[in-house]
């Protein structure tokens, strides 16, 4: 393993797609369907790394990673917003944490890669 990372999405068959990739990257990959599993699952795993899609039934992305942000025990997990839409929802959060990053959707797997390790450069061992 060289992270343990958490996809977030209500789309199942997007959590398969990165969930494939991931694993292939030798990643273990833990899995939410929307903002309020996402905070559930990362507050009981601490994951290295969290990826969530911005627009999802009940708890908005957006709203999750504010609300992992403000929590002690996960404030320091990078997190990767995924949309299909514009990233101007988010810019203020990524403004105040350099460890949000935005990615459009459909997701690039090379430019996912090359911010994992942006986001973690020792694999799992977050700083």
């Amino acid at each position: 393993m060289i992270a343990r990372i958490l996809v977030v999405d209500d789309n199942m068959e997007v959590r398969e797609q990165l969930r494939e990739y991931l694993v292939s990257k030798r990643h273990e990959v833990l899995e939410a369907n929307d903002g309020a599993e996402a905070f559930a699952v990362a507050e009981e795993e601490v994951p290295h790394l969290i990826i969530m899609d911005l627009v999802m039934p009940g708890v908005y992305g957006s709203a999750a990673t504010k609300r992992l942000q403000e929590y002690w025990r996960t404030s320091k997990i990078p997190i990767i917003i995924i949309s299909g839409t514009t990233e101007a929802p988010v810019k203020a959060l990524m403004d105040a944490n350099e460890n949000i990053r935005f990615m459009k959707k459909p997701v690039d797997l090379q430019l996912l890669d090359s911010t994992i390790t942006e986001l973690l450069p020792r694999g799992g061992f977050a700083p």
